[in-house]
């Protein structure tokens, strides 16, 4: 049965109407269709009725101390708009006019602005101006304190906010204050066991990799990890992201002696929890075999190799980009071993995968330029798609004759018949020496 879009009634004629008792004005018609508009994704028509909706706020009363809340809000859902549709430095500049349209009458140092500061930050990081955002998280952490006390749990999101801005930047000592100070204020308010504390070492962990400190993070995993086992069982799935992290460091700090058994571990408890071919086992495998084959134990790699790419297989497809990765793995591993024979067919099967999924991609951008009636650049992907799909597929394989197909279409759209007229007659010589091998076949 075909679903038809709910239908929404011109700001116009809902002004006046009533909802839930109330009047509404026009401010609040523009700014409910436009957020039902954004909620389906109409993002042109959520854009003209929004702004409409700030326009109105122009004819509000002043006096009134609604006011501006009602321009806060119509700004912040422009914002959110913008957000989406990654318009940045537009986004940036209606939340900053939302704030600041509050900050007078509720004052600059009232709590009640917090989340519209948080939404502020949240924009300066998406348009890739975090060195603004960091001012203004700490702004907000300094007004949660003084509203909810040193040790809230709000406090301590606040200094993981500034702390993530400044990793994001780089500036690793006020990353690191920033993450102490949390974990401060957690074990104070939680104690020292409990899980929200093994995520604070978690996130220390990550900055001392960053900061080139291997032996701090391989402390703080280790907290994080012992806090984890205590509450959750040695056995728990959730230990696995942790060992993971881990084991990983070390392979990279090249202590494969101590990374094998961490990443073992995490490998036993996928097997035992979720089976021995289970799609999340595949990556556990790849982990562990890499270690090995770092560490020049060919023999004990091979096996891990094998299953991941069976497991890849099985689960994903023979054309999935996860088995071309799986087929470079272990024709790695052959060659390091100067078996060349079973690595080059591993290799050319890899890279057959890789190139199919380019003809696709190809084919994809040609009919977007299509659909946009950009002929030129149509033609020059459709012409990609199939340089490569003959290269790869070969020119007599039924596969490209799907992309065949869409560049005959595209050729008579653009009154090519010609050119058209000949990728037909190939696709039907391709569809014939498909069936040749079937009509052949002896009855028995």
């Amino acid at each position: 049965m075909r679903l038809h879009g709910i239908l929404l009634l011109a700001p116009a004629l809902l002004a006046g109407q009533t909802l839930f008792g109330q009047k509404l004005t026009m401010f609040e018609a523009h700014l409910a269709s436009g957020k039902a508009a954004l909620q389906q994704s109409r993002y042109a028509e959520a854009d003209r009725l929004l702004r409409l909706a700030i326009q109105d706020t122009e004819t509000l009363d002043e006096s009134d101390p609604a006011t501006p809340g009602h321009l806060a809000e119509a700004l912040e859902t422009v914002c959110d708009l913008d957000l989406l549709i990654g318009r940045y430095d537009e986004a940036i500049a209606f939340q900053e006019r939302a704030v600041a349209a509050l900050e007078k009458p509720l004052g600059l140092e009232s709590h009640d602005l917090v989340p519209h500061l948080i939404r502020l930050a949240g924009a300066y990081r998406a348009g890739s101006r975090t060195p603004s955002a960091i001012p203004v998280l700490s702004r907000a952490l300094a007004l949660d304190i003084r509203a909810l006390g040193p040790d809230d749990a709000k406090v301590s999101a606040d200094y993981d906010s500034v702390a993530s801005a400044n990793m994001e930047m780089r500036n690793l000592p006020e990353a690191r204050k920033a993450y102490e100070q949390a974990l401060a204020t957690r074990i104070n308010r939680v104690g020292p066991d409990h899980l929200d504390i093994a995520t604070n070492y978690l996130n220390l962990a990550l900055l001392e990799e960053r900061d080139m400190k291997p032996k701090a993070a391989r402390a703080d995993y280790e907290k994080a990890l012992a806090i984890s086992e205590k509450k959750l069982g040695d056995e728990s799935y959730s230990l696995t992201g942790i060992l993971d992290r881990l084991g990983l460091m070390l392979r990279r700090e090249k202590n494969y002696g101590d990374a094998e058994p961490v990443l073992q571990r995490s490998l036993s408890i996928r097997e035992k929890t979720l089976g021995s071919r289970h799609s999340d086992v595949a990556p556990a495998l790849d982990n562990l075999a890499l270690t090995y084959f770092y560490d020049n134990k060919f023999m004990e790699a091979e096996p891990l190799f094998t299953r991941s790419l069976q497991i890849w297989l099985a689960t994903q497809g023979n054309n999935s980009p996860l088995v071309a990765q799986a087929l470079d793995n272990l024709g790695a591993l052959y060659s390091a071993q100067q078996k060349f024979d079973l690595a080059e067919p591993l290799f050319k099967r890899a890279l057959s995968i890789r190139e199919r999924q380019d003809v696709e991609s190809l084919a994809n951008l040609a009919l977007i330029y299509q659909a946009k009636n950009d002929a030129k650049n149509a033609d020059i992907y459709f012409q990609r798609a199939l340089l490569i799909g003959e290269k790869s597929l070969g020119a007599d394989r039924l596969e490209i004759a799907e992309t065949l197909e869409e560049y005959a279409t595209f050729l008579r759209a653009t009154g090519r018949m010609a050119e058209a007229k000949k990728i037909s007659l190939h696709i039907q010589e391709l569809k014939a020496q498909d069936q040749k091998p079937q009509e052949n076949k002896p009855v028995k």
